[in-house]
């Protein structure tokens, strides 16, 4: 089977094209919905498979002009889509589409589907194969009828031949000189052995006696063995008073028609069965895609609590840092607070010596030790020192509980089961946050170097996208053996916001470039790594109508281009 694949995406393409091939399928590419067209037009296709986002034609009008343009056969059309609310799906089915198939796509899901089609396309061929047999004895017989090829002959009320056709003659070996006249049933060369003589004898004497037509059904078999039916009708033919003067008698063999007969309740049996299994099987389709939605949501949270849990211990230490000055300084701030504390119980006893003083209790020597007291317990907790300190204590404290603050609250958003809502976002403020929280991933082994250009906001779920931000990052800094540099730009380029981010890492071998957005690759130890985190990446970004590229060379390096569309929405719903 010939299948054309229409899908823009590079990655997306290839990986469509080695799979269909795998499995002996002829498939012709193309890069957008009016190059397949083209192809469409110049080729025999049974099958097209076709991304729904494309330039210059969508995969939706693609579909549609199939639908409107090829009568004589049928193709089957899936659409690949990240979309996947209840409109949208409606949509796809409205343009003629047979069934869709959620992107990122499994490999297993895509073959089963395409089998699925195919057996459909191949029932579609039965289907119109039987159709032309029955088109086929529908004309003979037809054709039987109006060139009157029934046996037919007709007899006066004293059983003698008036009337009989060629067909009836040429059966019977009979001219019209040897059969017209004669008492045709009597003739003792009259072939008998090709009806029941005395059921038509009886049926001719009930039609001279009611004036009704009569028939039945003559079974015979030939000398070959075979068993053939023919129809025995005799109808009256009546004067003006309504009496019966004549009875035509048509004998008309049905053995062919009720052989097709047979063959065709046979056939239809069959196609009722195939409809019947075809039902089934879009039940459990129907089914494996309700789980697979949900499969696909748990994955996501799954890798996005997967990526927490490696930089817990990071997290940990970074709040642990602020939380140990503050500890310190709070620890400072006490011992300075019992010595202002003795400061100012010295300051109440000079003031309960000045008021004795005043009412001539006390005397001016004992207010003069006690002010030398004061002022040598004042240089010896050198309270100029701790008045200037504790404005740079409770300064650290404060910087030090808002740094914990920030980390926190950057860390729920990453953690925060939901996908956010869509919300005008501002991709710096989200590389900063993502930055914030994997900080201790990357102060170690890389110089952060940032290049931030002037954005404007964009639609989009800003969750999602610093999880792709992290996935990233974190895999720039594993990439980095030593030390070196991990360089984030942003900028603004016809229509759509830009992110860059580069490593000075190992690279990425080329062999394994084409692979790095399929689902479960990695090339990280067993157990250091799902494969899942740039699969995922990916997703979010197409659901964003985005985007993602990377270049890599071995040994200097590897960069990711993330392009995002300023004006327009991302599609609904969890990213795919």
């Amino acid at each position: 089977m010939k299948i054309l694949v229409a899908e823009d995406d590079f990655i997306s393409r290839n990986l469509l094209i080695k799979l269909l091939q795998k499995i002996g399928y002829q498939v012709t590419a193309a890069e957008n919905g009016a190059e397949a067209w083209r192809y469409f037009q110049q080729d025999y296709f049974e099958m097209v498979i076709t991304d729904w986002m494309m330039p210059e034609m969508d995969g939706l009008a693609l579909c549609d002009k199939i639908r409107s343009t090829v009568q004589d056969r049928y193709i089957y059309v899936i659409i690949l889509t990240a979309r996947d609310r209840k409109d949208d799906l409606l949509q796809v089915f409205q343009s003629g589409a047979d069934d869709y198939i959620p992107k990122p796509f499994d490999p297993d899901e895509l073959k089963a589907r395409v089998k699925t089609g195919r057996r459909i396309v191949e029932l579609e061929k039965d289907h119109r194969r039987l159709q032309e047999v029955l088109i086929e004895s529908r004309n003979k017989l037809r054709i039987v009828f109006d060139s009157l090829q029934e046996e037919i002959i007709a007899l006066d009320r004293q059983r003698k031949v008036v009337s009989a056709n060629k067909t009836f003659l040429a059966v019977n070996g009979l001219s019209y000189e040897q059969i017209i006249g004669a008492a045709w049933l009597d003739r003792p060369d009259a072939h008998y052995g090709r009806f029941d003589e005395k059921k038509v004898r009886q049926l001719i004497s009930l039609v001279f006696e009611t004036g009704s037509p009569q028939n039945y059904l003559d079974k015979w078999v030939d000398t070959h063995g075979q068993v053939n039916y023919k129809q025995v009708t005799c109808l009256p033919i009546k004067d003006e008073k309504g009496t019966v003067f004549q009875v035509v008698i048509v004998f008309k063999d049905i053995t062919e028609e009720r052989r097709k007969s047979e063959e065709i309740k046979g056939l239809n049996k069959k196609i009722i069965e195939s409809a019947a299994q075809i039902e089934a099987k879009n039940k459990k389709l129907e089914a494996a895609l309700k789980r697979l939605e949900e499969t696909q949501a748990q994955m996501l949270q799954s890798e996005k609590m997967a990526s927490i849990g490696q930089l817990a211990a990071g997290v940990a230490h970074e709040i642990n840092n602020p939380t140990g000055f503050v500890s310190s300084n709070l620890k400072t701030l006490e011992d300075y607070q019992e010595d202002i504390d003795g400061l100012i119980s010295k300051y109440h006893q000079l003031k309960e010596l000045v008021a004795q003083e005043c009412h001539g209790e006390c005397s001016s020597e004992k207010i003069g030790a006690l002010l030398e007291e004061i002022k040598e317990y004042e240089t010896e907790i050198d309270l100029d020192y701790i008045q200037e300190d504790v404005r740079d204590l409770i300064k650290d404290c404060r910087e030090g509980t808002e740094r914990i603050k920030k980390i926190v609250m950057d860390l729920k958003d990453f953690a925060h089961p939901g996908e956010g809502v869509l919300q005008e976002t501002d991709l710096n403020k989200g590389l900063e946050s993502t930055l914030n929280v994997v900080y201790n991933e990357l102060k170690y082994k890389a110089t952060i170097v940032k290049e931030f250009g002037q954005l404007p906001l964009i639609q989009a779920y800003p969750q999602q996208l610093n999880q792709v931000f992290m996935n990233i990052l974190v895999n720039a800094a594993q990439a980095i053996e030593k030390k070196g540099e991990i360089r984030i730009v942003t900028e603004a380029v016809d229509g759509y916001v830009q992110v860059k981010i580069s490593d000075t890492g190992c690279g990425i071998p080329k062999e394994n470039l084409n692979k790095i957005f399929d689902p479960f690759f990695t090339t990280k130890d067993v157990g250091k790594g799902t494969g899942l985190g740039m699969n995922i990446a990916y997703g979010i970004v197409k659901k964003h109508n985005g985007t993602i590229k990377v270049e890599s060379t071995l040994g200097k390096g590897t960069t990711f281009t993330i392009k995002l569309p300023v004006n327009r929405e991302p599609d609904d719903g969890n990213s795919s």
